[in-house]
């Protein structure tokens, strides 16, 4: 049996992703949560629980960015204002995240004791002001590489006289120079998280962030995923699997795309068809999903989810698996996610007939492709599949409408 999945686990598949996306941000964000964690530590009055979700909250505090192309912006040191990732950013943990409760102090780690009180903004936390400190002390290090004190001492207006002397105060105990430049931090921070463990609803929350974060790039693919999860996770019910399973098989669907996360927009986009080599730049995704996935103790998951272009007749890719070297829950997602391409939900083509989609599904079956059984279980339960994946993706659609208003409401109200 697989152990417990822990925090750590589920962070460093998002940390992983976000890193094949875009190397500017690398490590900044673990940095930030190394960091505020000490002064949490420090300031004495926070329990485990709330620091391991505030920690886990600086991992992610500048996602935002991957959607609103700010990144270049937050190398700068003193940029101090209501900045654009940050209002998309908050919004992002407030509806796609297990942590949702915070969402504020992402919307605020870019705004000043000063800044609050004179626009008197008071829905900010002060957990705003200690995230923004820590950012700040980390982009120090990473412009300069090492952290002058009497620089961050000198912030004392903008993050409180408090704050700075939390920071003094652990800088005695804690040689940030040494541990940030010697990556000793990240092993410090993953046994700091490694503590926690995950439930079946929390890792299905956590699988979902990273899937949602994917309309970073493509929205397509990410409506793509949702209908691959709800036809995998029905499929898997039908076909008779224990809940423990038909959970296991849910969360590999929702992951079996996580490598289309480093793949070119103008690929993943494209309306037309592919030429030869933008296919193969395509097929990548897979080797990279698996490479995300991998030394986590979470094999199970990432062979079911990197199956999904396997072929029982060996002809798939990208391993050229066949036959029992294909299990029976990899096959289920890999027809979760022919028939959602069927269906048209992604490069922008048009839909199938259910007729057609019938009969295309057939023939790959007859043709030892992909199972005949499952192939059984979609056209005989069509219509109710249907249906779950409708009123998955109407939800999902009606998610990102109120985000998008959201968004444009706090971004007036800021400026």
């Amino acid at each position: 049996m697989r152990k417990e999945v822990s925090l750590k686990d589920i962070l460093i598949i998002m940390q992983r992703a976000f890193n094949a996306m875009d190397q500017r941000l690398l490590d900044h964000g673990e940095k930030v949560a190394y960091i505020l964690l000490n002064l949490l530590r420090q300031h004495g009055s926070y329990s485990e629980e709330e620091m391991i979700k505030l920690c886990t909250l600086a991992v992610f505090h500048d996602i935002g960015a991957y959607k609103v192309a700010e990144r270049d912006k937050l190398l700068e040191i003193d940029s101090i204002k209501p900045i654009n990732h940050a209002v998309y950013g908050s919004l992002f943990i407030k509806y796609f995240s297990p942590i949702g409760d915070l969402s504020n102090a992402v919307l605020g780690h870019h705004f000043t004791a000063k800044y609050l009180k004179e626009h008197k903004i008071t829905n900010i936390p002060d957990e705003a002001l200690l995230l923004g400190l820590a950012d700040y002390i980390s982009l120090i290090q990473l412009k300069s590489g090492k952290i002058d004190k009497n620089r961050v001492e000198s912030k004392y207006v903008e993050y409180t006289l408090e704050n700075i002397n939390l920071f003094l105060e652990v800088s005695k105990k804690v040689d940030f120079n040494t541990t940030l430049n010697n990556d000793i931090y990240k092993k410090e921070l993953y046994a700091f998280f490694d503590t926690k463990n995950v439930n079946k609803d929390e890792i299905i929350k956590y699988t979902k962030m990273l899937t949602y974060a994917i309309d970073f790039r493509s929205e397509a693919t990410v409506r793509h995923t949702i209908v691959v999860e709800a036809v995998s996770y029905q499929i898997a019910k039908l076909y008779g699997f224990a809940d423990e399973t038909c959970n296991t098989i849910r969360i590999a669907a929702m992951l079996h795309d996580i490598g289309k996360i480093a793949i070119p927009v103008n690929i993943l986009e494209k309306p037309g068809k592919l030429t030869e080599n933008e296919f193969e730049k395509m097929k990548d995704h897979v080797s990279i999903g698996y490479k995300i996935l991998s030394n986590l103790d979470i094999d199970d998951i990432r062979d079911i989810a990197m199956a999904h272009h396997e072929k029982l007749d060996g002809m798939g890719y990208p391993f050229g698996l066949k036959g029992d070297e294909i299990s029976n829950e990899a096959r289920i997602v890999a027809v979760g996610d022919i028939f959602s391409a069927l269906l048209g939900v992604r490069s922008y083509k048009n839909e199938f007939s259910k007729d057609k989609i019938i009969m295309i599904l057939k023939n790959m079956s007859e043709n030892n492709k992909i199972d005949a059984k499952i192939v059984d279980l979609v056209i005989k339960n069509y219509d109710s599949i249907i249906e779950e994946i409708k009123e998955e993706t109407d939800s999902l659609i009606k998610i990102y409408e109120n985000m998008k208003d959201e968004y444009n409401e706090l971004l007036k109200d800021l400026k």
